[in-house]
């Protein structure tokens, strides 16, 4: 407060002093103004003025003098408030943590299924009736799929085929690369969807240029895989391992030479090893190939299981009991097989085809390399009975003929065609349709 009041009063000393100097010096200019008029000058205006300028200088100063040595107190005060200790900061507040992501998303409904992606990029193609009520504890069989650009076929091929009855629903697993371990991908799709986590239960199938590396990893993990399907790729020689290997299915729409070629020099690699390998090619479109290779896999793994696997359209029965439909169109297949060439299957055209029974000529010629595990009998001559039929094995697209025929003997001429076991996928062939063992 000391303070302020001693720069008031200097302001107005100074101004003071100011004010009387200007007086001053106006005085006298007057004054020496009257002097060619001899006019007597007042001189003692101009000192008085001058007298009361310097005297208010005077005050100015003295003013001046003890806010100079007063200014530096404050500016101690201030450096001693800042050497005192500051009090600590509040602690930070934790933000809360954001929720954690959902482990999958829904990204759409292709062909009557579910498409769900995870965290990592993985899609999942979950069958039609995966959420119905009659599905529910159902667990379904896997395959994992490198199909980078044909998803859309291979969802319209799966779920066409399950719905005639030719072939049982699948979990189909596309992870973002192919070549990685397959084990984390297998592991969270069992912990996330109801998924067969045997190693029956599971297949590897490729597209393209990606349908090496499904044979690769197909052939890479036998613990892991029963089958695997190479579809329109061009293979490497791949190098013999020891011990059981999964099952080939080699797969090319009509038109492509490179990939048909491909398949056979794979075929005869890997035949001397006692490697099971067949070939389809002849098919036209991709979503007629994929739903023969719905029904190789079929034939290769378990079916659905659980409580209401057998309940209800688009819940398979399961490994070893195929439909009624697929072992009537089985039999149809057998006896166009041996109209057409020994070793070549011309399958009927895909739809729902007549049946027909083969000649007396085409049973007595027709030779299963496969053969039954159980002779059946042949129906009783009155009209009005029906034939007995025995269980038959599950169906395939044509045997392997490599290390099957020796150990059985040859399937009775004799035996009714509609109950010999023959191939199921070859009822869903379209016709040109040719499926090599």
């Amino acid at each position: 407060m000391a303070d302020a009041v001693l720069t008031v009063l200097l302001l107005l000393a100074a101004g003071a002093a100011v004010l009387l100097t200007l007086r001053a010096l106006r005085h006298w200019h007057l004054q020496r103004s009257g002097r060619p008029y001899e006019l007597t000058e007042d001189r003692l205006g101009t000192i008085l003025r001058f007298c009361g300028s310097g005297a208010a200088a005077l005050v100015a100063v003295g003013l001046a003098v003890p806010l100079l040595h007063s200014a530096p107190a404050p500016r101690t005060v201030a450096a001693v408030r800042s050497a005192e200790p500051a009090p600590p900061p509040p602690p930070p507040r934790t933000p809360e943590p954001a929720p954690p992501p959902p482990e999958m998303r829904t990204l759409g409904h292709p062909s009557g299924g579910t498409l769900e992606v995870l965290l990592d990029g993985t899609q999942v193609w979950l069958p039609p009736h995966y959420d119905s009520a009659h599905a529910a504890g159902v667990a379904y069989p896997v395959v994992v799929a490198h199909v980078a650009g044909g998803a859309r076929d291979l969802y319209s091929g799966f779920a066409l085929q399950a719905q005639r009855g030719r072939a049982d629903p699948f979990l189909v697993v596309m992870p973002p690369e192919c070549g990685r371990d397959p084990s984390a991908v297998l592991a969270e799709t069992a912990r996330l969807f109801r998924a067969l986590t045997a190693r029956t239960a599971r297949a590897v199938i490729g597209l393209g240029p990606q349908a090496p590396c499904a044979v690769r990893e197909a052939l890479a993990n036998p613990s892991r895989f029963v089958a695997g399907a190479g579809i329109s790729g061009t293979y490497p020689p791949f190098a013999a391992t020891a011990g059981p290997r999964p099952s080939l299915l080699l797969a090319a729409t009509a038109g492509e030479s490179g990939p048909r070629a491909s398949a056979r020099r794979l075929r005869e690699a890997l035949h001397p090893h006692g490697d099971e390998v067949r070939i389809v090619d002849g098919v036209e479109g991709r979503r007629q190939l994929f739903a023969l290779v719905a029904g190789y896999l079929t034939e290769k793994l378990d079916g659905p299981a659980g409580a209401g696997s057998r309940a209800g359209s688009g819940v398979g029965v399961g490994a070893g009991a195929p439909s009624a439909s697929v072992a009537a169109g089985a039999a149809t297949a057998a006896g166009a097989a041996h109209a057409a060439a020994p070793g070549r299957v011309t399958a009927p055209a895909s739809g729902a085809a007549p049946a027909v029974k083969p000649s007396a000529s085409e049973r007595t010629s027709r030779s299963s390399p496969r053969p039954s595990p159980r002779p059946t009998s042949r129906p009783s001559p009155r009209p009005t009975s029906r034939p007995t039929l025995r269980p038959t094995p599950k169906p395939s697209i044509e045997p392997s003929p490599t290390h099957r025929t020796a150990t059985h003997p040859p399937t009775h001429p004799a035996a009714s065609p509609a109950a010999s076991p023959t191939p199921a996928a070859a009822t869903s062939t379209p016709a040109h349709a040719k499926i090599r063992p």
